[in-house]
């Protein structure tokens, strides 16, 4: 794409100059321009909106943002788990919603579907099942669709990902029919996944005005490793404890020893913790 063109009708005339001063979508500086762009503006605004400054630093997502307060007066947003926040909003200013087979209100939020009612988040994917012969491009396909940027159905989604890693070691081509016991593999998978279809996680986890700890744990087998932590907060009488998140990875196809794939599960849990 052409940042700067210089241009004449005719070799008489002065040669004219065209700069492009818009970010355009394509180069390969865009992502991080657009970026740069919304923070610079936010730092040469930082002493009439303070508050603006912050939510752009740290609320942001390249062009999408997800905020929240601890409090009503906090908050003026289009969607929100408080109906008193929402009563204030005009209804054609409210986000609209998706309508679930159980007549669930449920949004979308930076990919994760929300139920602002209950405040939960929910996994509601299920394969397809009984749908001719699986390959591994269709298995590959159902694994990309299943979106869990925290790990919360990481155990469910590592079956899947041990799956098909033996379809690699068994070096099977993309559009080839799975083998008889991979075929049942995957089949009993998609069959167990549908009740992980229906859960669903607090998108809130602590208690206001409590006490937090945060308790990680990391394991390993032959197949797989991995790390999670939990979130505690506690209070009087009262304590909760809630996934945070997790992290899995598959076993390389070069055997290690448990020891050395404990090791590596330490490792991530390092990395996830900090």
């Amino acid at each position: 794409m052409l940042q700067c063109i210089l241009w004449r009708d005719s070799v008489d005339d002065d040669i004219q100059i065209f700069k492009l001063n818009t970010v355009a979508y394509g180069t390969k500086p865009a992502s991080f321009l657009a970026i740069r762009a919304i923070h610079q503006l936010a730092m040469d605004e930082s002493f009439s909106y303070p508050l603006g400054l912050e939510t752009i630093l740290q609320d942001f997502y390249v062009d999408d943002m997800i905020s929240g307060g601890n409090s009503v007066e906090d908050l003026r947003k289009w969607c929100s788990n408080s109906p008193d926040v929402l009563r204030e909003v005009p209804e054609a200013e409210r986000e609209s919603f998706l309508k679930l087979d159980d007549g669930s209100d449920v949004t979308k939020a930076l990919g994760l579907i929300w139920e602002p009612h209950r405040d939960k988040f929910l996994f509601t994917f299920a394969p397809q099942i009984g749908v001719g012969k699986h390959t591994k491009r269709s298995v590959l396909s159902t694994i990309a669709r299943c979106y869990d940027p925290m790990g919360l159905i990481g155990p469910t989604l590592t079956r899947a990902k041990i799956i098909m890693q033996r379809m690699w070691r068994d070096k099977l081509h993309w559009d080839e029919s799975l083998s008889q016991p991979l075929e049942s593999a995957w089949a009993e998978f998609c069959k167990d996944f549908a009740t992980v279809g229906h859960a669903t996680f607090p998108r809130y986890i602590l208690q206001p005005n409590a006490r937090f700890e945060l308790h990680a744990f990391c394991d390993a087998s032959l197949q797989a490793y991995g790390a999670c932590i939990y979130a505690r907060s506690f209070k009087d009488t009262a304590d909760e404890v809630h996934l945070l998140c997790s992290k899995a990875r598959v076993a390389p196809l070069k055997t290690l020893t448990v020891p050395k794939l404990e090791l590596c599960a330490a490792f991530l849990l390092a990395n996830l913790l900090r």
